[in-house]
């Protein structure tokens, strides 16, 4: 083969590996939602989303169970994984998992800090949260047990 023959060849394949890889990068990221937003759109059906809200009525089964609430409304989901530590009714929590429809199937869970308060030893291991309505200004932690946790650095 002529050499600007294999050359072009060559070039073709690396374009076409890398468009395969920014449209599987795409379609796996999650977006963030609230359970408003959920309940007000067909477009997350059978997405992959990361919801996030207050947990409530934590049921801790062999499956955890639990809503997340925003102040409009109410999202079913589950967590067939270990509570976290810091999982309490009415903390704030990310959910990331597919929605059904009706319900979200989390395969990660992480939960915020209260305000003020720092995982050990993690006090300037922080970035600044996602841009989420109502959660602006939080701030992420990373603990050392591979959880995710966020201090509310407002009243919200």
């Amino acid at each position: 083969m002529d050499r600007k023959v294999k050359l072009l060849v060559g070039g073709v394949g690396i374009l076409v590996l890398l468009s395969i890889l920014v449209m599987t990068t795409m379609s796996s990221s999650a977006e963030f939602v609230t359970p408003t937003e959920l309940s007000e759109s067909d477009d997350y059906d059978e997405e992959l989303v990361k919801l996030e809200g207050r947990a409530v009525s934590l049921e801790d089964d062999e499956v955890l169970t639990f809503d997340v609430i925003d102040e409009n409304h109410t999202t079913a989901a589950s967590y067939d994984g270990e509570m976290p530590e810091t999982m309490s009714d009415g903390r704030i929590v990310v959910a990331e998992g597919h929605y059904d429809g009706n319900e979200l199937e989390a395969s990660d869970l992480t939960v915020r800090a209260h305000e003020g308060e720092h995982p050990d030893g993690n006090e300037s291991n922080h970035s600044a949260h996602p841009d989420v309505d109502g959660f602006e200004g939080d701030t992420l932690y990373e603990t050392n047990e591979s959880e995710t946790e966020y201090d509310e650095n407002s009243s919200g």
